[in-house]
This record gives structure tokens, sequence and C-alpha cells, in this order.
């Protein structure tokens, strides 16, 4: 059990996790977590879910751990697993209207106590936490941000973790939350993944959500790794995105350094053979997240006033991806079925 001081004295605790996604970063989680405290993941591919609960969660590369984990088939079940201290959710930003619907009700089922559980927003972009509080009416909101990647690819179960740069850090959009916050920093880090609490979380998020703009879609339409991006005459197209998203963080007030751009250049070139969420997306042909990425930079531009010409080509470009995988599903939905 991992504890952390409140200002009254009394202890936050998080003595059982649950996890919302068996993709990548879900099971990277549940590797690392589930040998520490009891943890349960919900997996909605009943294949699969069989297939993990023989092997359990596995994570090879940057980090190696294997944990055997709980899993259930639906957020609603998680009610019959509590209490529950802290939920991850570690799905796709596409998913987050959906999981919220349903996790919003059964929220109060997985831990009745004051506050309720921590939800953790462990994802990409920079409203997801700001979205999950709106959707969710739940106030006991945490944001991670990770300097961190992993895949996993459709026909295995063990998650590689191509890029681990830590510290990675956990902040709160209400301050009264800061003590379970350093709470999950103390069990992240105990689990072997640095992590530390950080008041500026925001200002990091938008730091984050830059650089994922920058890098990921490019290395999508390109089909390769960072290092690949960042060698290639493609990287004048990550130095644009990333002065076009510093202008737009700049007139938010958000100030990430007179060496952004510089250090961030530096990290990516570095990054070595990792491989973004997006091109996995676009290789097997699954809606990307490009509207939590480059269109969230768009629209604080325009409302700003700030222009945004290359974030709004590469927007285009992906939604290009995005509209024949819409295609491939409604030829698929049109389809006479046998009967």
């Amino acid at each position: 059990m991992i504890k952390s001081a409140m200002s009254d004295n009394s202890p936050a605790k998080i003595e059982k996790v649950a996890i919302i996604g068996a993709g990548a970063m879900g099971l990277m989680l549940a590797a690392l977590i589930g040998s520490t405290v009891p943890t349960v993941v919900v997996c909605i591919d009943p294949a699969r879910t069989a297939r993990l609960q023989r092997a359990g969660a596995r994570v090879r590369g940057k980090r190696s751990a294997h944990a055997s984990v709980e899993f259930v088939d639906s957020i609603t079940a998680l009610k019959d697993c509590g209490p529950i201290d802290a939920v991850f959710i570690a799905t796709k930003t596409t998913a987050i209207p959906a999981v919220a619907a349903e996790l919003k009700p059964a929220l109060p089922l997985i831990n009745d106590t004051p506050g309720g559980a921590a939800v953790i927003s462990f994802q990409n972009g920079i409203e997801p936490g700001q979205q999950l509080i709106a959707l969710l009416d739940h106030t006991r909101m945490l944001r991670m941000v990770l300097a961190a990647g992993a895949t996993l690819q459709p026909d295995e179960d063990e998650v590689h973790m191509s890029l681990n740069a830590p510290p990675h850090a956990v902040g709160v959009l209400d301050p009264k939350n800061e003590p379970i916050a350093r709470a999950l920093a103390a069990l992240l880090t105990a689990c072997g993944f640095e992590t530390v609490f950080a008041d500026d979380i925001e200002t990091r998020v938008w730091a984050k959500g830059i650089i994922n703009a920058a890098a990921n879609p490019v290395a999508a339409i390109i089909n390769s790794t960072v290092r690949d991006v960042m060698t290639s005459p493609a990287r004048l197209v990550v130095q644009k995105l990333l002065q076009e998203g510093l202008d737009v963080a700049r007139a938010e007030g958000r100030h990430l350094g007179d060496v952004f751009i510089e250090k961030t250049v530096e990290f990516l070139t570095m990054a070595g053979d990792h491989i973004p969420s997006m091109v996995e997306d676009i290789r097997l042909g699954r809606e990307s997240e490009v509207g939590q990425l480059n269109r969230q930079i768009i629209h604080h531009g325009t409302r700003l006033g700030v222009e945004t010409p290359t974030h709004l080509m590469i927007n285009a470009l992906i939604e290009a991806f995005d509209w024949q995988v819409y295609a491939r599903q409604q030829k698929r939905e049109a389809r006479p079925r046998p009967g």
C-alpha cells in the first residue's frame, strides 16, 4: 500500500487500481503496477482476455515486467471488483465519450468514500483531462504526462516499450487532489516507472501535446520511426509544426521556455526506433487521434488569432486516412447479410 500525507494528517491510499483499456499503454501499466497492488483491467475482446488470463500482462524493451492481473469485460463490471482507489483511462482519445458514458454511473459503485476513486487521464492531447471532468461530472481527476511509448501488435499480447525517458509526471487540475496524486507518483515510482508530482501539469500537457502533434502525424504519413523522421527532409515539417504549436501556447499564456524547440528537436532525434501510436493506427486501418493533437492546436490558434498553416495541412492529410477508414466501414456495413 502506498500512502501520502494529507493536510489533515489522514493518508491518501492506493490499494487497488483499475485500468480501462487493454491496448499497449493499458497493458504496460498493468504489467508495471500489477505486482505491487491488485490490478483489474477492462478488456472488451474475449479472445484477448482469454490469452491474457493465461499469460498475464507483460512488457519488454525499455522496461521489463510481468504481472498476473484480473480482467473484466466491461466498465460496469468494475462495481464487483471494488473498492478501487484509482482508475486509469488508457483508451484512445476517440473513445472518451463512450468510456465516460459507461464510467459515470459506475464511479459511485466502485468507491463510495468521500471524493470517490481518482480518475487518471493517461492519454495524448491537450484537452482529455478537461473533457473527462465535464463528461464525468467528477472532480477527482488527475492528469499524467509521459515520456514513454509502447506498441502492441494485433497478433501479440506482449507490449514492447520503445521509449522511456523518465521522470514522468502526474498533476492535478484541483489542488485538493494533490495528496492522491502524490500517492500515485510514489506507487508508479515503486513499480519502476519513475514519476514525480508536478504542480505545472497543464504546462507539461501543452508541451507534450505540441511535441506529439509535430512528430506523430509526420511519422504516420511517411510510415517511419521518429528517428527516421528527424534524419529525413521531413525534419523541416516537424520544426514548423513545433514553432506553430509554441506560438499558440504563448498566446494561451503557456511559457515553455526559450529553448523549447531546440531541446525538443534534440529529444526527438535521440528517440531511436520509437514508433508513435498514430503510425500503428494508419498501418492497421484504425481511426487516428489527430483530433486530440493537431486539430486542438488549430482550434486554439483560431480562437487566439494565431495562424497554423502547417497544422492545417497535416490535419487534412491524416484526416484523409481517417476518411478511408470510415469509407471502408461504411462498405462493410452496407454489405447484405446472409439469411
